[in-house]
C-alpha cells in the first residue's frame, strides 16, 4: 500500500515520527498545532508508531471547540505515568511490559474515544499510518478509517520487546512502522510532495547506530529474517531520512519541529515529571514556530 500521488504543486504533508514514550514531545507539538496550525493546513498527514496516536486526534480536531488539543495533553500528562501503561510487573500477569489493551482499547477506544467517523467527512485530511509488513519486509502506508483505526494503532504501537512486536491484519503479519520506515520522508518525496513539515522526537542532528544482535534477536526471536533486517537496515533507513531532512533536494521545502537537544526521556520512560516536561517542551517549540507573528504573553497548557 503506497501513499497517494500528489496532483498539486501546493500540496503540503505532515509527518510525525514515533519513538515510544519520546512521543510525548510530538504530543505537545500537536496539541499546540491543534490551536495554532490545524490539520486543514495539510493535504496529507502521516504517523509512525506512537506519533500516530496523537496524530489521530489532531486529524479530527474541531477548530472551535479544541477538544483534541486537551485530549492529547490529558493522555500524555495524566494517563501514561507510573505503572498504568508500562510495568515489568506485567510479566507476572503473563503480559508484556507495555499494556496495549490499556492504551488502545481503554484510552483511545473508550475513555478518550477517537471519533473516527470524522475521518470520512468530505473535508477531512487523509490520515495515513506506517506499518511494517513482516512477510514482505516492506513498509506499507495505510489510510485510517473508522473500521481500522484501533487495529492500525495496535500495529503501530507494537514496540518490539515491550510488546509481542507483531499483530495480524487478516492474513498479513505486521509490526510498528518504525521498524522499516522510521521517518517516511523518502516515501513522501516519491509520491511527489514538495512541501513537508516533520515532527521529530529526537533532534535533527541525531543519527542512529546499528541495532545490536542481542536486541534484534529479542525483538523478533521467531522471525530471524526480520531480526536481521532490524540489525542491518533500520539504522540506514533512519539516517538516510535524516540526511534528506537536513539537506533537502533542490525544490523541496522541509519545516522541522524537533527538541532543542536530545530529550532525557527514553522509549519506556514513565516518570510523570519527565513526561510533563517533554510535553511542555513540544508545546513551546510548536508555539514559537506557528505563533511567532503574534506578540502576546505565552501560557503553558494546563
Amino acid at each position: 500500500m503506497n501513499l497517494p500521488l500528489n496532483k498539486k504543486k501546493s500540496s503540503k504533508v505532515l509527518i510525525v515520527e514515533g519513538g515510544g514514550m519520546r512521543g510525548a514531545f510530538a504530543g505537545g507539538v500537536l496539541s499546540a498545532m491543534c490551536k495554532y496550525h490545524p490539520a486543514d493546513n495539510f493535504d496529507l498527514v502521516i504517523g509512525v508508531s506512537a506519533g500516530s496516536c496523537s496524530l489521530a486526534y489532531y486529524a479530527i480536531e474541531d477548530s472551535v471547540r479544541l477538544i483534541s488539543k486537551q485530549t492529547i495533553l490529558d493522555i500524555w500528562k495524566r494517563e501514561l505515568h507510573g505503572s498504568k501503561f508500562i510495568s515489568l510487573l506485567n510479566f507476572l500477569k503473563g503480559k508484556k511490559p507495555l499494556d496495549q489493551q490499556y492504551l488502545i482499547d481503554y484510552l483511545l477506544g473508550d475513555k478518550y474515544r477517537i471519533k473516527a467517523e470524522k475521518f470520512h467527512q468530505k473535508n477531512a485530511v487523509p490520515f495515513y499510518i506506517v506499518v511494517s509488513n513482516l512477510q514482505t519486509l516492506l513498509p506499507e502506508y495505510v489510510r485510517a478509517s473508522k473500521d481500522n483505526i484501533l487495529q492500525l494503532l495496535k500495529v503501530a504501537t507494537s514496540l518490539p520487546i515491550a510488546t509481542k512486536g507483531k499483530e495480524w491484519i487478516g492474513q498479513k503479519l505486521y509490526s510498528d512502522g518504525g521498524v522499516m520506515d522510521p521517518i517516511p520522508v523518502k516515501a513522501v518525496l516519491e509520491a511527489g510532495y514538495r512541501d513537508i513539515t516533520i515532527v521529530l522526537n529526537k533532534s535533527r542532528t541525531h543519527f542512529s547506530k546499528p541495532v545490536g544482535k542481542i536486541v534484534s534477536y529479542l525483538s523478533f526471536p521467531t522471525l530471524p529474517n526480520v531480526a536481521k533486517f532490524l540489525r542491518d537496515k533500520h539504522h540506514i533507513a533512519y539516517n538516510e531520512a535524516k540526511e534528506i531532512i537536513n539537506n533537502p533536494p533542490k525544490g523541496i521545502k522541509i519545516k522541522i519541529l524537533d527538541p532543542e537537544e536530545d530529550l532525557k526521556i527514553g522509549l519506556t520512560t514513565t516518570n510523570k515529571k519527565s513526561l510533563i516536561q517533554t510535553v511542555n517542551h513540544g508545546w513551546e517549540v510548536a508555539y514559537r514556530m506557528f505563533n511567532a507573528q503574534k506578540r502576546r504573553r505565552f501560557k503553558r497548557p494546563s
